[in-house]
């Protein structure tokens, strides 16, 4: 229990006691209305209404903050890759229901309402943030022209209920591979199965860890135009105990879709990967 809730059996006695007529339906007065079964993913907006870009109306959407109800956790960053404190915290969430383009994202910077409450994989959230879109187009990290880090930033989630983690979606390597094909999939969980590693791991001395999939060729900088290689990163768990070098294989992965510089997936436990 992330947080303990009022005893109901003692607002109910004392909603009673103030006003008799609430209970008076029991006694053969006024019924209830019934307004029907809420819907389980609340009323407000989707994620893919904020953040599809085909969208007519989407550029009004970005550095708005729209409530968004509905979105299921799955994956919550307590892995710190950079061993300084700085490499946790992001909160994954995707629409509830079938996964469709445009569903997922991430969340910076989230705080809680009640503020005892701690999400884990599985909770359904109501949300209120700002949408942003880097485009990170300054002289130091400059993206791919065309492509933006889509997040909901310093966003109150507020807990509706617990459910089961959605079923990757089956995607290819070409989906990453390519940005506007990829964007539709940031910040879901995907699988993508039968790869190949091209080139040894690549780790930074961040302790950022990057491992090229697929026969591309190697991208020369961060503002390298698409297509290029996509990437599995150790953004949700230690990836050194798989010893992957160039020349291995994977028969399917499952992660978290994500971007900077290039297409990432990031799997969130040793069971994401089957060799």
């Amino acid at each position: 229990m992330r947080f303990a809730p009022a005893n109901l059996f003692a607002l109910a006695g004392l909603a009673c006691a103030i006003g008799a007529a609430a209970c008076s339906a029991r006694d053969g007065g006024d019924p209830h209305s019934d307004a029907g079964v809420p819907p389980v993913g609340g009323k407000d907006m989707r994620i893919r209404d904020v953040g599809d870009p085909t969208r007519p109306e989407h550029a009004s959407y970005v550095a708005s903050s729209p409530a968004v109800s509905g979105v299921i956790v799955t994956a919550v960053d307590t892995y710190d890759e950079t061993a300084d404190g700085k490499g946790t915290g992001t909160i994954y969430v995707q629409d509830i229901g079938p996964g469709l383009p445009y569903s997922g994202i991430s969340l910076f910077a989230t705080t809680f309402s009640p503020g005892n409450l701690r999400v884990s994989v599985g909770d359904v959230l109501d949300l209120k943030g700002t949408y942003q879109e880097a485009t990170d187009r300054g002289p130091t990290a400059m993206f791919p022209r065309g492509a933006v880090q889509a997040q909901i930033a310093f966003a109150v989630a507020s807990f509706r209920y617990e459910t089961a983690v959605p079923q990757p979606l089956d995607i290819t390597l070409a989906d990453l591979n390519d940005f506007e094909k990829g964007r539709q999939w940031i910040g879901q969980l995907v699988r993508v199965k039968d790869l190949t590693i091209p080139r040894d791991p690549y780790t930074a001395s961040s302790g950022r860890v990057s491992v090229d999939i697929g026969a591309l060729p190697l991208a020369s900088g961060c503002n390298a135009a698409f297509p290029k290689p996509a990437q599995l990163v150790n953004d949700l768990m230690d990836l050194t105990s798989y010893n992957l070098h160039a020349g291995s294989t994977i028969r399917s992965v499952v992660g978290v879709v994500g971007f900077f510089c290039s297409i990432h997936l990031a799997p969130r436990s040793a069971a994401d990967i089957q060799p």
